[in-house]
């Protein structure tokens, strides 16, 4: 039996969820240490480096499924998108993945604040994108004709939609910890930030999981 390179790309993108879903879970349960103010700072922070480690799975993992998505659209005849179109996503997501490590590994420097910076742009500038092509899609039934990946398309932009809402709440868990820090009244009124920010995210990481789990059965199964 030969392996081909679309096998390869189903495996890659099967791994891809996986890292997604599975890490965003590890970041929503370690959220809860980070919050827990019986915890002392330092410990406190010491879970925050891991659930920010923890977190570049489903980073990374949402930026690569975009081009092996449409790769493996092209390569099945159900995509008009191919050629240069194509390349430019490839070469646009993989800039896209080098510099969101380019911020981690840079964490509280200069570049790593103007990376963040772009990456919410481009965020929002893709969400926007997938939406417009899901929605264009169900419409009229082009450029995709096939129901469920224009119905994948709007579920992804949905999807980036929860995970740009849940990276806001982190606002509040940096203005919390500031508080926290100055002790006092002060520390408990960050602490209440915090964890009025780890409960309006609960729904949020809920329903991010629920839409990746059908994004992933409807790649899968194909059901109209």
């Amino acid at each position: 039996m030969s392996v081909t390179s679309y096998d390869i790309l189903i495996y890659i993108h099967t791994l891809l969820f996986v890292y997604w879903l599975g890490a965003d879970l590890g970041v929503y349960l370690t959220s809860k240490y980070v919050a827990d103010r019986n915890l002392n700072l330092d410990e406190r922070f010491r879970f925050m480096g891991v659930l920010m480690s923890v977190d570049m799975g489903p980073r990374t993992s949402l930026i690569l499924i975009l081009p092996i998505g449409f790769q493996m659209a092209s390569m099945l005849g159900i995509s008009p998108i191919n050629g240069l179109p194509l390349t430019l996503i490839w070469v646009f997501c993989l800039a896209w993945a080098g510099a969101s490590w380019v911020m981690y590994l840079n964490t509280g420097k200069p570049i790593a604040l103007k990376i963040g910076a772009a990456d919410r742009y481009i965020r929002i500038t893709v969400m926007a994108a997938m939406l417009l092509l899901g929605i264009v899609s169900l419409a009229t039934g082009s450029p995709f004709a096939d129901k469920w990946l224009a119905v994948k398309a709007l579920l992804f932009a949905v999807v980036m939609s929860l995970g740009i809402y849940l990276r806001l709440q982190i606002a509040d868990w940096i203005k919390g910890f500031a508080m926290v820090r100055e002790g006092g009244e002060a520390a408990d009124t960050g602490n209440d930030l915090i964890t009025a920010a780890l409960a309006r995210s609960k729904p949020a990481a809920i329903a991010l999981w629920t839409g990746v789990a059908i994004i992933a059965f409807l790649g899968k199964v194909k059901p109209f």
